[in-house]
């Protein structure tokens, strides 16, 4: 958790780049939808899988890349007098490795083949899209900032001479993981809703919205994945809290109202759900104020639910309460 103003903007930062990869992501993916033809599953599915699978390996990558970098900024600016950086296992993703793999050469992401960030298309997607009403729209946090470059340039200048590194991914593991929620969502999902009365568009819709958000899922893995190997290879650190948008699920409220995670095996898996935008902020203090909403569904934990209720009982009063806010809030907005 950010004890300064810096750190504190870092981390809306990482999680607005972190948004910007999802969306990227989720162009390109568009533009491969229509590879799969849902009239021919059998045929068209395999290679569908195969080219998003790539896409995604790539994302991933990128994603992993910005995680780091905002490991070691946002190390300088709340751990200072400690170490440049901790070992890092597992050592560089090495992208050229990644041209003898079965799956074929992988595009490096465009943080890495210049240096600068991919462009943002004009238009936000590419290529062939489905029906309007199904493209699921980006979920961007309503907290804003204004930055103080100069405080960002002078935290840049600490770490002149930090080499900023990636830990390995298991990308073997991770792809299998992404064919096998692609195939489940993808052609088996499209297969199942057909049997149980769907028609082949509506089918078709329902696929797309799934195998989108797991999708995504795969992508953000690389960025969860790198900081939270970081984080447990750094001694200085006690942990970490979860980072949401500004109007989360009830799912993700519940996980980041726990406040730190501590760097245990038990513990430090992040929990995401297809779809999910949640990132994790590290924790050099555990008195440090918590990120973005947290401390509010914190509180709201701590008043309603702790003491009360445990187990699945629980989290069905956590959903209850906090969809009644939502809809409250929904209201004030239209009055």
């Amino acid at each position: 958790m950010a004890s300064t103003p810096e750190g504190r903007r870092l981390t809306e930062r990482h999680r607005s780049a972190q948004q910007q990869v999802r969306d990227d992501f989720l162009a390109e993916f568009i533009a491969l939808w229509a590879l799969l033809d849902s009239t021919r599953l059998d045929d068209t599915g395999p290679g569908w899988i195969q080219a998003v699978t790539r896409v995604v390996r790539a994302f991933r990558i990128e994603s992993a890349e910005l995680a780091a970098t905002y490991f070691v900024d946002f190390r300088s600016l709340e751990a200072p007098s400690s170490p440049a950086t901790p070992r890092i296992p597992g050592g560089i993703v090495d992208l050229s490795e990644l041209d003898s793999r079965p799956g074929g050469p992988v595009s490096p992401p465009a943080t890495a083949r210049t240096g600068r960030p991919p462009r943002r298309r004009q238009d936000g997607f590419q290529g062939r899209r489905p029906r309007p009403e199904v493209i699921p729209e980006p979920r961007n946090s309503s907290v804003r900032f204004e930055f103080d470059e100069d405080a960002f340039r002078r935290a840049g200048e600490r770490r002149t001479e930090v080499r900023i590194e990636v830990p390995d991914l298991d990308t073997d593991r991770l792809d299998r993981a992404t064919e096998v929620s692609l195939i489940v969502t993808g052609p088996v999902g499209q297969k199942s809703k057909r049997s149980r009365g769907k028609t082949l568009q509506q089918a078709r819709d329902e696929s797309f919205v799934e195998s989108s958000g797991a999708a995504t899922r795969q992508v953000l893995t690389g960025g969860r994945q790198s900081l939270l190997t970081l984080l447990d290879e750094d001694p200085q650190a006690v942990g970490w809290a979860r980072v949401t948008d500004g109007d989360p699920c009830s799912f993700c409220a519940m996980l980041s109202s726990r406040g730190i995670v501590y760097n245990t095996e038990t513990s430090a898996a992040f929990q995401a759900h297809d779809g999910c935008a949640c990132t994790a902020e590290p924790a050099y203090s555990r008195g440090a104020p918590l990120p973005g909403r947290a401390a509010e569904f914190q509180r709201l934990w701590n008043e309603h639910i702790r003491g009360r209720y445990s187990g699945a009982e629980a989290r069905r009063q956590w959903r209850r309460l906090y969809e009644q806010m939502q809809r409250e809030a929904q209201r004030e907005q239209i009055a």
